[in-house]
This record gives structure tokens, sequence and C-alpha cells, in this order.
């Protein structure tokens, strides 16, 4: 028999740690019931720790770590009186009271509120996750198959150690960071290819004790996060990022944390898409944060160069690869060891992969036709409305849970 929810994310990482805090302050409150569960396939924050791919872990936080999983509590906004009690319940499960937990709150502010890393900060949300418990229950395993029945609620087959297990919830929250972009390359040169998404011990097939030569395809935070960690995994190589623009860094004014503290203060739901889509660009895509860009300004082991790269085939010598670079000057071949594909990930991958046609039809049908592309679904990973439709089977986890937008979730 399927064990039901109100609420299911799939992911324990930022998001489903600011979605808890939530539902355990309204159990805590008698606000609810409402039940939440959790599947995770490899570990809590486990794109924050530097284990499984994605990041080092040793990346700069690229926002205050203030702004927390209760952040920017203004439940008042939802919830009217009953706003401040949630609000000071969510701040049991604040950075500073997590600090003040590990009794390194004090430190902290006398070196100057620093920032953190993304491992500290993964650090963090599992203490949330540890704690967020009313109502809240978790589930180890890997999803494998979500349907809907009768069009109004989710069934979500979850394969755990040993066994398969079915969970049916009113609302779906898919998380992470999606799949890494199709990367065009020779078959034979797989094995000198590496992605945004992998491991960090498949990088130990760089030589250690000779310095090779590194090319980086991308212009976002991947990418630099690749240069980064491999910086100081290898630090005898030299490394290339080829970015189709020149690297620019993160914006933080005041306008640009409002808007992502609270989008509807600016009107958000009225700007035409060009302009949001530019907005997002410019702050949170393809773009690398300060403090990381001055710590390779002066590193003569890496390099910019702008351009596409369309293909990537075996060197002339057979050690190595060619790519294949387009740029303003004209075509190039030039060759290096290795080459990382740090072009983005494909956000809505889960939903190809896991939803089956009918359901993926289903959700089409129930948002407007700006979602679909000429393959049925946009795969620019802008616009993820697919479970943001208003019936009830698919509730968008910032109406079903006002107030968790989680900026920290920024990276």
């Amino acid at each position: 028999m399927a064990a039901e929810s109100d609420l299911l994310v799939v992911g324990a990482g930022a998001k489903a740690a600011g979605i808890a805090t939530k539902v355990h302050a309204f159990n805590s409150l008698g606000l609810g019931p409402v039940s939440l569960k959790i599947v995770e396939g490899t570990e809590v924050a486990a794109s924050w720790k530097g284990r499984n791919g994605m990041t080092s872990g040793e990346e700069p936080l690229a926002v205050t770590p203030i702004k927390d999983v209760g952040f920017p509590y203004q439940s008042f906004r939802e919830f009217g009186e009953a706003g401040e009690a949630i609000d000071e319940y969510a701040m049991k499960f604040s950075w500073q009271r997590y600090m003040v937990a590990r009794r390194r709150y004090a430190r902290w502010i006398d070196a100057g509120s620093p920032q953190v890393r993304h491992r500290d900060y993964g650090e963090y949300l599992t203490w949330v996750l540890s704690r967020a418990t009313q109502g809240v229950s978790h589930v180890e395993g890997r999803v494998t198959r979500v349907s809907l029945e009768g069009g109004e609620r989710w069934a979500v087959e979850v394969e755990e150690a040993g066994e398969s297990s079915r969970h049916t919830a009113a609302a779906l929250v898919l998380t992470g960071p999606g799949v890494h972009r199709a990367f065009p390359h020779e078959p034979d040169i797989a094995s000198r290819v590496f992605h945004c998404d992998s491991r960090r011990e498949e990088f130990a097939q760089l030589p250690e004790e000779s310095a090779c030569d590194v090319a980086i395809v991308g212009g976002g935070e991947s990418a630099l996060s690749c240069m980064m960690f491999l910086r100081g995994f290898r630090p005898r190589s030299h490394f290339t990022v080829y970015t189709p623009m020149l690297p620019m860094s993160r914006g933080e004014s005041f306008l640009e944390n409002r808007v992502f503290s609270n989008p509807d203060e600016v009107g958000w739901s009225a700007l035409d898409q060009t302009t949001r889509r530019d907005f997002v660009k410019h702050s949170d895509r393809g773009v690398f944060d300060p403090p990381s860009l001055a710590a390779i300004a002066y590193d003569d082991r890496c390099r910019f160069v702008t351009g596409r790269i369309t293909d990537v085939a075996v060197a002339r010598g057979g050690a190595g690869v060619r790519l294949r670079h387009e740029s303003h000057e004209g075509v190039a071949g030039p060759e290096h060891d290795y080459v990382v594909n740090c072009t983005g990930f494909d956000l809505l991958a889960q939903l190809r992969g896991l939803f089956a046609e009918p359901v993926r039809a289903d959700l089409e049908a129930r948002v407007r036709p700006g979602l679909r592309s000429r393959a049925g679904w946009d795969r620019s990973g802008r616009r993820r409305r697919a479970l943001r439709c208003r019936s009830a089977a698919t509730w968008n986890c910032a109406r079903c849970i006002p107030g968790c937008r989680s900026p920290a979730s920024r990276g």
C-alpha cells in the first residue's frame, strides 16, 4: 500500500530544508497538520558538500548565510497575524542559531562575518533537516518513476536498498541541478571528457606528478567551480576556459538582492519574459563571484578564450583532444590533454526521465503553451512552471508553504 503525504520533495538540499522548516513550524503551532516526505538518493545536502560532483565544497557561498532557510521572515504576507509566530518559530533554524549551537558564532562575528564555503552551508542544511521533524519524514532511495493517479495525485516509485516502495502525495517538488547538457564529442575520446557533475575521484586520472593541459568549456559557476577545484587538485596543470562571452562578476546590488528576496515587491509576474530572463542572466547565470575571480586574476596557469566549442575530436597525435573553436576570428582547432564540459545543466531532465509521455502531455495541457518547445518541453531550464499548475495535484511549494524561497539556494 502506498504511503501518503501532502507534499513530497525529491532531493534533500536547500529547498527541502526551507520547506521542512515551514512544515515543522506549522505543525508545532497547531496550524497543520501538514505532512512532508523528502526522498534523497545520495546524502543530505549532496550538492553542497563536495563529495558528489557539482562543486568541490570549497567554493565560497555567493550570498551571506544569514539569508538562511527562514529568510526573508515575512510570513505575515500570507498568514497575517499568524505570520509573526511562524517566523519566530523559524528563527530556531536560523544560521545564527546553528552557529551558536556549534559554539562558533562569536568567532564568526568577530572575524567580520566572512563568506562561508559550500561545505559549511551543507553542514548547516544537514543540521536543519535533523531538527525539522514535526510532520517530516525521510526516505533513502532513488526516484525511478512519477505518475498521476486520476490526474489529481502524484504517485512516486522509489528504489531503496534491496526493495522498492511507492509513495503518493498531493504536491510534488523536484529539486537539484539536473543533468549536464549534451556535449558533442567522438566516442574514442570519452575517457578524456569530463562533465560538471563528474565525481571528484574521476579526475584522479589527471597526472599528478607532471603538468597537463585541461580545457574547460562554459562561462558560469560550473566552469569557475571546476577551475578552482582543479587548481588545487592538480597544481602543476594549466587551464583554458572557453566561454561565449567575457567573464562577468556576479551582481549583488540592493535591487538585485531585493528581487531575489521577494520578487513580488517589484511586480515580477507582470514583467515580460525577456526582461525577467535578462535580469536572471545578469544576476545568476553565466557569472562568477568576485572573490573567486580575484583568486585567479594573476594565476598564469589560467586563461580565458572567448568563442564557442561545437565539437571535440581526437588530437592529431592521438593522445589528447582537439576542439572545434568558433569565434569572430574564424574556426580553429586547439588541442588539449583533457576537456571538461561545464556548459551547464538541463533542469528539466528529471521531468523527461521520470514522467511517462501521458503525464507530460497532461502537464502541458494544464499550463500555458509558452512552456512547450519544438520538442515538447522547454530545454532552457528557465521556466519551471510544470509544477506550478493551479490544480490540487501540482502546488507550487512557495504557495503551499509561503515564504520558503531559500535565497541561499542561489549558491
